[in-house]
């Protein structure tokens, strides 16, 4: 199946030689998890001074274990939200990984737009992490030295249990966006309220996330070594969302995913929903590659996050494809790390999973179940 890096790859680094790159969304005025990932060694950090600043960490760059960047935002179509970029990130992950002393891991933070110490800007494209992980994805420079490993999101218990019983919005579109696509969200000062506001808020994230992790920033789970080595912009897609609605069209399933919203609380409804497509049997690889042009192409602004693993050949193990907007990657899925052994290819299960805003579920399940089947 053709990708955007493909032609890249007798050029591209090995897995092994590749930097693995975390994105960290910490909140603005808490810098304990960012500490966490400051206290390792094998850790440097790409963030602004004024984040290295607040947390007590400048003291990093003079040991190479911390680069300043700034903001950087261009569109590579002029106009082409979808096309946006954090220039600023490519030159930094690259002087980071050319450097002498090569790092074992980056960890990219991606601050919240506070323009002289005011409110935060919640649409600014320079703090949108989406835009950030499309970056990493897209790049061809990246994705020759590195390789996202995963997106951690921290989320203030005890503000967003405040909006929670107020009937405010929890979060913002970006927020909620980066909320959705995170592969961990750690919760922290959920120790600070009772067990009822804290199973209210933990619900409400899941209800957003549905392909990650939730996790209370006092448990084990959100230590530094429970928020690395995660793969996940690799690996097949989690199986987490339930699959409860049945398409008669090419025996395919669809499952709505997105958050189940109480239309007479305060606060609107998500923007963001979830949408699981599965499959049996091998897809022609062809009309499958051909699908997937059409899912970009007709809204790639929409698509926050793309998660596949496609079963095209009898043969070969399944194609494992991840993307974010019009950024898409793939390769063939490896075998489980506890020696077991993948399932026959012929009765594999395809899983494409959607992450994005006012997708056609109907038309997208639909289509995937229309893909002719391999022969």
């Amino acid at each position: 199946m053709s990708t955007p890096s493909e032609g890249l790859a007798p050029e591209r680094m090995s897995e092994r030689q590749r930097v693995p790159i975390t994105v960290l969304a910490p909140e603005r005025k808490n810098a304990e998890l960012l500490r966490r990932f400051a206290s390792d060694r094998d850790n440097v950090l790409i963030a602004s001074d004024e984040t290295l600043a607040s947390a007590g960490l400048l003291g990093l760059i003079r040991v190479g274990r911390a680069m300043i960047t700034a903001p950087d935002v261009t569109s590579r179509t002029s106009g082409c939200e979808c096309c946006q970029v954090r220039v600023d990130l490519i030159d930094a992950v690259r002087h980071a990984v050319l450097r002498r002393s090569r790092p074992q891991r980056l960890v990219v933070v991606i601050d919240r737009a506070t323009p002289g110490g005011g409110d935060v800007i919640d649409d600014d494209p320079a703090s949108d992490i989406v835009t950030a992980v499309h970056t990493l994805q897209v790049d061809s420079e990246i994705e020759r030295l590195a390789v996202l490993d995963g997106l951690v999101v921290e989320v203030d218990a005890c503000a967003a249990s405040t909006r929670l019983a107020c009937g405010l919005d929890l979060w913002s579109g970006q927020r909620e966006a980066a909320l959705a696509i995170a592969d961990r969200v750690v919760v922290n000062g959920s120790e600070l309220l009772t067990e009822s506001a804290v199973t209210a808020v933990m619900l409400a994230l899941q209800r957003i996330n549905r392909i990650g992790q939730v996790v209370c920033g006092h448990s084990l789970g959100a230590e530094v070594d429970g928020l690395i080595g995660l793969d996940a912009w690799h690996l097949p897609p989690s199986t987490c969302c339930e699959r409860d609605n049945e398409l008669a069209a090419g025996g395919g399933t669809l499952t709505d995913a997105s958050t189940r919203h109480d239309l007479h609380c305060g606060h609107r409804a998500p923007t963001v929903g979830t949408v699981v497509l599965t499959r049996c049997g091998v897809l022609d690889p062809d009309a499958t590659d051909a699908w997937l042009d059409r899912v970009v192409t007709e809204s790639p602004s929409r698509i926050l996050r793309f998660q596949a693993a496609l079963c095209v050949s009898t043969q070969e193990p399944r194609v494992c494809v991840h993307g974010s907007r019009s950024a898409m990657r793939s390769q063939p899925e490896a075998a489980p790390e506890d020696g077991s052994t993948l399932a026959p290819q012929g009765r594999q299960e395809s899983v494409v999973v959607l992450v994005g805003c006012d997708l056609d579920r109907q038309s997208l399940a639909e289509s995937f179940g229309s893909i002719e089947p391999g022969r």
